[in-house]
């Protein structure tokens, strides 16, 4: 399904992946929105050129993927840049989302204990956002086979709870591309909490990609929304950059992103 309009070269190879695996899709821009329905499912992509800042702001894109929830429609923010660095990363997600994976059952995982290395080669193919050092990492395996990971950071105190309150960190959590495995994120949570003893795990859903539904099913409660964050983009690599993190080189060629922030969860496991 071909869209009528001036054709910029990253929204048709997009649009060709969608063809590729059959996905049904139609413009249905609005605003000056670059928006795409796809399938049947209530998904809509907003697809974000790098020039999209000179234009409009974070708020801007928070009140319109606001506007798509309150009519039950799920609104993700496809930057460029994120396209052209994770193009499969981002299919794979889209086909979770609309329910195409395949699904392996939890129960008929083995849960192991996987190296840093480990968890980078598996989260730098399978998830959006790359991998992360973590203190501990687990993962889940088929057969075999790696199939989802876990890491967690060390614990936080929180002495202003109480002297011995310990905070921790979900960090990653990814299946592998075109699996959906059933259960695999509580095993991972339990393990971890029975291992560790938590008084609480916090986590952060990507603003821009989630409605964080996958940790209120599992008991973990909304506590904030953060704030947007303004990063810079080099036009060549496409790496992304916080401003306090920029190279020590002429960064005036730079094109200026952001974030819609991230939605903060805790998952409260001493009754506090």
């Amino acid at each position: 399904m071909k869209i009528n309009s001036v054709p910029v070269l990253w929204h048709e190879n997009f649009f060709d992946e969608l063809e590729k695996r059959s996905i049904p899709f139609k413009k249905i821009g609005s605003r000056g929105f670059d928006l795409i329905q796809l399938d049947t499912y209530p998904l809509v992509v907003h697809l974000v050129d790098l020039k999209s800042s000179l234009f409009y702001v974070a708020e801007d894109f928070i009140r319109l993927q606001e506007a798509h929830q309150e009519e039950g429609i799920y609104l993700v923010h496809l930057w460029e840049d994120v396209w052209y660095t994770r193009a499969a990363q981002v299919m794979a997600r889209i086909s979770s989302i609309l329910g195409l994976n395949k699904k392996i059952h939890g129960r008929q995982c083995t849960i192991v204990t996987i190296s840093q290395q480990e968890a980078n080669v598996f989260l730098d193919q399978h998830h959006l956002q790359f991998s992360v050092k973590a203190k501990y990492r687990f993962g889940l395996m088929k057969s075999g086979q790696l199939v989802a990971v876990a890491l967690f950071s060390g614990g936080r105190p929180m002495p202003r709870i109480s002297a011995s309150y310990l905070s921790y960190e979900l960090v990653r959590f990814a299946s592998i591309s075109g699996y959906t495995v059933s259960g695999g994120f509580t095993k991972l949570l339990r393990h971890f909490s029975l291992s560790y003893h938590p008084d609480d795990i916090m986590s952060y859903a990507d603003r821009d990609w989630s409605l964080g539904n996958a940790y209120a099913r599992s008991g973990f409660n909304l506590v904030e929304a953060t704030a947007a964050i303004p990063m810079w983009v080099d036009p060549v690599s496409f790496t992304r950059y916080f401003v306090h993190r920029l190279p020590n080189t002429d960064a005036s060629e730079f094109k200026p992103v952001f974030n819609t922030g991230n939605l903060k969860y805790k998952l409260y496991l001493n009754g506090c």
